[in-house]
């Protein structure tokens, strides 16, 4: 399956289903591959409700949560439906499923990002990949949410970094090319625009703008 126009929190918690219709678990994690300063999405890893996590979390049983491929997902709506049986997937704990340069994304969205002055900019806290399945990083906390208290403003507004825009990636750092005030004028000049955009028009039912995503890129809704 081919990753378009999703993000990591759309299937995070979807129960999971495999190809002879049975729910083989629920979306706990996802493990991703680093290989030229890129993350690839190599597997989904499964938890087994919430009394299986926390045997695990105090010893009582071992952690070996099974993971699926990711070309091993055959669609994704209500559920994640495979198109494989349960006696096919893998386990965290069997060789060569965790590579030393591997992360999880619960480890990647403890790693602190900054920008290429070495400023902190903030952590991830969701993936998202656009409509070519290129991968962008979201990002909050840090200099984004104290720009938003300056801007005063209400929207519903995230930080998306391209790929282009990340320099390295290890399990201390994630560092980008750009420097947080290219960011932040970024984040300004959108704000700006976005102004403008509903600039009398009658206000939304809820009383806040319309989701505005800021990063270098094409600005399009998620779905």
């Amino acid at each position: 399956m081919k990753c378009v126009e999703l993000k990591y929190s759309d299937i995070r918690s979807k129960d999971v289903v495999d190809s002879n219709g049975e729910t083989v678990g629920e979306v706990m994690d996802w493990i991703f591959g680093c290989g030229e300063n890129k993350l690839n999405p190599k597997y989904i890893v499964l938890g087994g409700g919430r009394i299986e996590e926390f045997l695990e979390s105090i010893g009582a049983r071992p952690d070996i949560d099974p993971v699926i491929r990711f070309e091993d997902v055959d669609s994704i709506s209500d559920k994640v439906y495979l198109n494989v049986d349960r006696d096919s997937l893998k386990k965290t704990i069997d060789p060569g499923v965790l590579d030393e340069s591997d992360f999880t994304f619960s480890k990647l969205s403890d790693i602190k990002v900054i920008d290429s002055d070495g400023f902190k900019v903030g952590f991830v806290i969701d993936i998202w990949f656009d409509e070519d399945g290129m991968m962008w990083l979201l990002l909050g906390g840090g200099f984004f949410e104290e720009l938003l208290e300056r801007l005063k403003v209400q929207p519903d507004i995230d930080l998306l970094v391209p790929p282009h825009f990340i320099e390295s990636i290890d399990k201390t750092e994630i560092k980008l090319t750009v420097s947080k005030f290219q960011l932040e004028s970024t984040c300004e000049d959108e704000y700006k625009k976005l102004q403008r955009q509903y600039a009398g028009e009658a206000p939304h039912e809820d009383a806040r703008y319309a989701q505005l995503r800021l990063g270098s890129g094409p600005s399009r809704g998620f779905v």
